[in-house]
């Protein structure tokens, strides 16, 4: 994510922080008072460091001054993995509340009091579509917000399938079982490429640490014996 260098763009500000599920109305304020503080700080604890001199502390400073938008940046990516990760199980949960007979929206409500302390995340972002829904906003729109909020492509995918639904009349369990089916298939298959690539990656940290320390615990002692071995010889 870009990191944004000003305090100007509002409306970027107010977006990042409802990815990062800061909704209330005081984060925008605390977030900004915390942007304007760390460098202040930064600057005064410089003041304590003899050492770094003036072009130390403005580094100081600067790398402060960052350090508020890297945290929001981090918050929206682990938001965003904890939603993508959390889908599955959403989907089998909805699944397992249609067949009983609830509609589709008190199936939402139920499964988005299930998910409240396993996925935090995904029962705030439900939480979310309930209110919409009953302030009198369309279904579809509802869950298109989300698919905006979340930028995922598993969220834009769910809701063109339930739209597809809606419009064409497929049963939703099957189509919620067949898509959560597919989204496991592809996370199982992501996860067997991050094992293949771990191979790989586990290369360069072993001809680097590990393998120079194996040569000179087991090469080493020979090594030794032999020089002096062949400096007796020389005496």
């Amino acid at each position: 994510m870009r990191v944004n260098l000003s305090f100007s763009n509002q409306d970027k500000l107010r977006e990042n922080l409802r990815l990062a599920g800061l909704r209330a109305d005081w984060h925008e304020g605390a977030y900004q008072a915390t942007r304007l503080l760390v460098p202040l700080v930064a600057l005064a604890g410089s003041t304590f460091i003899p050492q770094s001199g003036f072009f130390g502390a403005m580094i100081l400073v600067f790398v402060a001054y960052l350090l508020p938008e890297l945290g929001l940046s981090s918050m929206i990516r682990r938001r965003r993995e904890a939603i993508r990760l959390s889908l599955p199980d959403t989907l089998d949960l909805l699944v397992i509340c249609v067949e009983a007979g609830l509609g589709l929206d008190q199936a939402l409500n139920r499964v988005g009091a299930e998910l409240a302390i396993r996925h935090k995340a995904m029962s705030e972002e439900i939480a979310q579509i309930n209110v919409e829904q009953r302030a009198g906003k369309p279904r579809m729109e509802a869950w298109r917000s989300l698919a905006q909020r979340t930028t995922l492509e598993e969220t834009e995918a769910f809701v063109a399938m339930l739209w597809q639904s809606e419009r064409f009349g497929t049963p939703i369990v099957r189509a919620l079982a067949t898509f959560a089916e597919s989204l496991r298939t592809a996370r199982r298959q992501q996860a067997e490429e991050m094992a293949a690539k771990a191979t790989v990656k586990l290369l360069f940290p072993l001809v680097i640490f590990i393998f120079p320390s194996m040569f000179i615990v087991l090469i080493g002692p020979a090594a030794l014996n032999i020089m002096h071995n062949l400096g007796g010889l020389f005496d």
